[in-house]
């Protein structure tokens, strides 16, 4: 290396010489001139440029490891975000809390009735009226959560809630202690308490409800915290409760609609599935996806900070009891939450996976159950002096009528007596005279006279758990015994047009419509409108028993047409009735009595609708014939009002068919069915 340095060295010598001696530098240069080599040479180290002296080191650009990275400890643990979060976290801390039946039952049969727990139903009122637990009051979820009827709950006393499997009630449940009430839910509902399927309605069903879906063994991790939280659907828990039961809650998804949902091929539609159930069954499977969180936990900050804000929540256990109450509590929160119908028992048909389920061998208990039409929660609708006694006659009514009034063609009611099963036959009951019954009734009938029928001793002779048909001569009569049947918990139904369109012998169907009967009184196509707002009156009784035997004793209220003329044309308009037609609202607009308004008898018999009818005049109701006009009059009676059935209706009023539309035709209405004779 040292050699090649002072070779180089020598040349770069030469060079400048050269260059230094310009055209000189032709000629041959003497030897007695050269420069020795050490005189002029460069020392090996005074020209090389060092390794070190251009490059950039390493460090002077590359951004350390350290400086940007975000700290997992710099997203602040969030707050509990409002008095709602606060109320979820305090009542989830300790545990949803149920009641069984048979624990349920202790209670009320103790022989201490100042320990007893005020009971809710939240199911319908119909099937309420078909059986619920002693005492209990019944409301809607949408009613319950509002300001005047909360105000009707106790605070110093237990509540149970009950629905038709624990699912709804329990999501109720929840809501009522996030706001300061001591409530319970009846476990598997109404179904854990009797096994009589006219009480309980409807239930699990393995058979029917349970899927054999896959199921997955895989513990799924929680995401991270992101800190986001929603806004909670109200300030306090009580107006959150409102908005979510007023707004589609109890929220509640079929195991099938789950399904479908993670295997449409779109992952970015499926919802944040969490199991409540324990975390030992969790392991032995579970649905794929799900997170594992105990309800205890999950209402904490710091797992609440982990649910997605933006997504639909499915929650499910093991039957929907825990369940129900988390997608309440979430819900209220301001998260999408449902409740995984069923639960485990909905999605799996093996025993080691759902673990436990409703067994219709073990489960039901047969405890007992009242029938009619439950007291109701909503008294603040009702007037101070019949809100004690009259809830229970005024929702009965609302519940008969809101599936409207019950009826049977001749025809129908031959077929069924004569189709070779008499396990489905029929109670029949003849309100006719003993004797026009005994010149001829319909096979098998008994005959009881309308004022006899509410007595306490009869009616416990008539059947709870088997169809009534009531009958008379025309219908009229059959009807106010019908409305009045039914609103007191039986299932009753009027035979259309009564004997009259069961036999054309006129000894024994003894009075009919006949044309020549009707009268040619004007109409109007003018129509007048509901306006009124009175209070509602006070029922004849407590109950619908007591209320139609003080009706139907005293005499059944009908009019007829000319004496409703008569009134509306005596020039005192004083005493003209309150007419109400009950018929088609297209054929109320063909023609109508002068005066009368319109009503719908579902939408009359609601609160707001009786509210339209006045209490201090008479009200006469007409329909087409006087079928249906009986049934509303006798349940207005019952309720305390002064109303009378127009007879025969429309066809008696006008002989226009165009105004009439429809009546009993000898030609057309009639049979000749069997009658037997005697009593």
């Amino acid at each position: 290396m040292t050699r090649k340095l002072a070779l180089l060295t020598l040349l770069i010598l030469a060079l400048v010489l050269v260059s230094a001696c310009g055209p000189a530098a032709e000629e041959p240069a003497p030897t007695a001139t050269p420069v020795p080599p050490t005189a002029t040479s460069v020392p090996p180290t005074a020209t090389p440029v060092l390794p070190t002296a251009t490059p950039v080191p390493p460090t002077d650009t590359p951004v350390p490891p350290t400086a940007t990275p975000v700290p997992p400890t710099a997203t602040p643990e969030p707050p509990m975000a409002s008095a709602v979060a606060d109320d979820a976290m305090a009542y989830y801390g300790s545990g949803p809390k149920t009641i069984s039946a048979d624990d349920l039952f202790a209670n009320l049969n103790d022989g201490d009735a100042e320990n007893d727990p005020f009971i809710l139903s939240v199911r319908s009122l119909e099937d309420d009226t078909s059986g619920h637990i002693p005492g209990a009051y019944n409301v809607s979820n949408k009613e319950l959560f509002t300001p005047d009827v909360l105000a009707n709950l106790p605070t110093d006393q237990p509540i149970v809630v009950y629905c038709y499997t624990g699912q709804a009630a329990a999501q109720t449940t929840a809501a009522l202690n996030m706001m300061g009430y001591d409530a319970y839910s009846l476990v598997y509902g109404m179904s854990g308490w009797s096994n009589d399927p006219t009480a309980y309605v409807k239930r699990f069903d393995a058979e029917k409800s349970a899927r054999q879906y896959a199921t997955s063994t895989d513990e799924v991790a929680w995401p991270e915290a992101t800190g986001d939280m929603p806004e909670a659907l109200g300030d306090t828990s009580a107006a959150a409760a409102e908005a979510y039961f007023n707004n589609g809650g109890p929220k509640l998804i079929a195991a099938d609609d789950v399904y479908n949902n993670l295997n449409d091929g779109d992952p970015d539609n499926d919802p944040f599935i969490i199991s409540v159930r324990s975390a030992e069954d969790y392991a032995k499977g579970h649905v794929p996806g799900a997170v594992w969180a105990s309800p205890k936990e999950l209402f904490t900050p710091e797992m609440l900070a982990k649910l997605p804000a933006d997504r639909p929540i499915v929650t499910y256990c093991y039957t929907g009891q825990t369940a129900g109450q988390v997608t309440a509590g979430l819900n209220l929160l301001g998260y999408d939450a449902a409740s995984m119908t069923y639960g485990m028992s909905g999605w799996s048909d093996d025993p080691e996976v759902y673990v436990k389920r409703f067994d219709p061998e073990k489960t039901p208990r047969d405890f007992a159950f009242d029938t009619g039409a439950p007291a109701s929660l909503t008294a603040g609708k009702m007037t101070d002096d019949s809100a004690a006694a009259g809830n229970a006659v005024l929702d009965a009514a609302v519940a008969y009528f809101s599936a409207g009034p019950k009826t049977i063609a001749a025809d129908a009611l031959y077929e069924n007596l004569n189709d070779g099963d008499e396990t489905n036959n029929p109670y029949v009951i003849s309100v006719r005279k003993p004797e026009d019954y005994a010149a001829g009734h319909i096979p098998g009938a008994v005959n009881i006279s309308p004022g006899d029928v509410f007595n306490p001793e009869v009616l416990a002779t008539l059947p709870s758990d088997q169809p009534i048909v009531v009958q008379c001569y025309t219908g009229q009569s059959a009807s106010q015994v019908t409305s009045a049947l039914n609103m007191a918990g039986y299932d009753a139904s009027n035979l259309v047009f009564g004997m009259s369109s069961w036999t054309t012998d006129p000894d024994v169907y003894k009075t009919r419509f006949e044309p020549e009967m009707a009268k040619g009184y004007a109409t109007t196509t003018e129509p007048f409108e509901a306006t009124g707002e009175y209070a509602l009156p006070s029922p004849l009784a407590a109950t619908v028993a007591e209320a139609a035997n003080t009706y139907f004793d005293a005499g059944m209220k009908t009019i007829k047409a000319d004496a409703l003329y008569e009134n509306l044309n005596d020039g005192d308009t004083s005493n003209d009735p309150y007419i109400v037609s009950v018929r088609s609202a297209e054929d109320y607009g063909k023609g109508h009595l002068p005066g009368a308004v319109w009503e719908d008898p579902k939408a009359l018999f609601t609160p707001e609708g009786l509210a339209t009818l006045p209490t201090d005049k008479p009200i006469v109701v007409y329909c087409y014939t006087g079928q249906t006009a009986s049934q509303v009059t006798s349940a207005l009676n019952l309720l305390g009002y002064d109303a009378s059935s127009l007879s025969f209706g429309m066809s008696s009023w006008s002989d226009d068919p165009d105004v009439y539309v429809k009546r009993f035709s000898a030609e057309k209405s009639t049979h000749d069915y069997p009658t037997e004779a005697g009593q």
